[in-house]
């Protein structure tokens, strides 16, 4: 698809990193699936990865963690 942001470039699939914050917890995700505009580096995520990855934020939340570094999925 055509990145939205520069309008210039196109994306390709492959796999990004996502910080995520609430209050004083850090979550970093790795090996996230991800459309990325090749020209500007745009990352696009689909609703069901957005979901899951918010779903494993909310049970790391639950956990009481402050800083935590994950692989998707």
């Amino acid at each position: 698809m055509k990145c939205a942001i520069c309008r210039h470039g196109y994306t390709e699939s492959g796999f990004t990193t996502v910080t995520l914050e609430r209050k004083q917890t850090t979550l970093v995700f790795k090996q996230v699936p991800a459309d990325i505009c090749e020209n500007c580096g745009e990352v696009y995520l689909n609703a069901e990865i957005n979901r899951t990855l918010l779903t494993q934020a909310e049970q790391e939340l639950q956990r009481g963690v402050f800083l935590e570094m994950l692989n998707y999925g």
